[in-house]
């Protein structure tokens, strides 16, 4: 991937906050989503990773005042997401938000999903589009997939998550550490919040309001759901069973049972 561009200047609440931004083909949105996200107020320094864009995402990405990571190929969210985590964890960011590409985020929610982790009552906050009903829902074949999630969820975490394929989050610098160690490569949002409870992170979730795609359509339509699903489903399986790493286990108390 190319290299990155010097990290911009500590933001005004002295807390280094960091957005990354996964991107693929979405030179029609991202230029928006990287100026709502600089015209907050602190404003987060804005890192788009570009997956292997065939379109100008990169440039426009850049023209809007983010910084750019271009990965070599296409390479998948987890892969471009976790290159956006080493850029946090190499720059030594305190606290790394998470929004697609795509708008479907709104960077408003950025301190409401931030008030939790402040307040020290939280590593990991997840933006549900589920506990207000409001907003945009996406179709009743992947709310029906993050209700199934939810249930396989519950008796891990010790907690009911109601949108758990949610990538819009926020993380403290001790998640980032546990994310970083170890992020799958593919449909990584529910395997990451096993993982991050495992490691004693504490998770909550907020309410946030999803935005419909302006330009473009999703990678999961159609047949591709359910088949996420059953990935999905098995990778959780998976990685319930599987120990947890000791090297990241052991830097965190275990979270309180609810």
């Amino acid at each position: 991937m190319s290299e990155p561009r010097v990290p911009m200047a500590p933001n005004a609440d002295k807390q280094r906050v960091l957005a990354i931004l996964p991107a693929l083909n979405e030179a029609g949105n991202i230029g928006a989503v990287v100026r709502e996200l600089l015209a907050l107020e602190p404003a987060p320094d804005v890192l788009v990773i570009d997956d292997g864009s065939t379109d100008d995402t990169a440039g426009v990405a850049r023209s809007a005042g983010a910084a750019v990571l271009q990965m070599p190929f296409n390479s998948g969210i987890g892969a471009t997401v976790q290159a956006g985590l080493m850029y946090a964890v190499r720059y030594d960011y305190d606290v790394v938000a998470r929004f697609d590409g795509d708008g479907q985020h709104d960077p408003l929610a950025l301190h409401r999903l931030r008030a939790p982790i402040d307040a020290g009552d939280a590593d990991f906050v997840l933006g549900s589009r589920y506990i207000e009903q409001a907003g945009f829902k996406s179709t009743a074949l992947r709310r029906l997939g993050s209700w199934w999630f939810g249930v396989l969820l519950r008796p891990v975490l010790r907690m009911r998550i109601t949108d758990p394929t949610s990538g819009c989050w926020v993380v403290n610098s001790r998640a980032l550490r546990v994310l970083y160690a170890e992020y799958s490569y593919d449909y990584p949002e529910v395997d990451s919040l096993v993982r991050l409870s495992r490691c004693g992170c504490r998770i909550a979730e907020v309410p946030v309001q999803m935005r419909e795609r302006e330009v473009g359509s999703s990678s999961i339509f159609g047949l591709k759901v359910p088949y996420y699903m059953l990935k999905v489903t098995l990778a959780l399986l998976i990685a319930w069973l599987r120990p947890a790493d000791p090297a990241v286990a052991g830097s965190f108390p275990r979270a309180p049972s609810p």
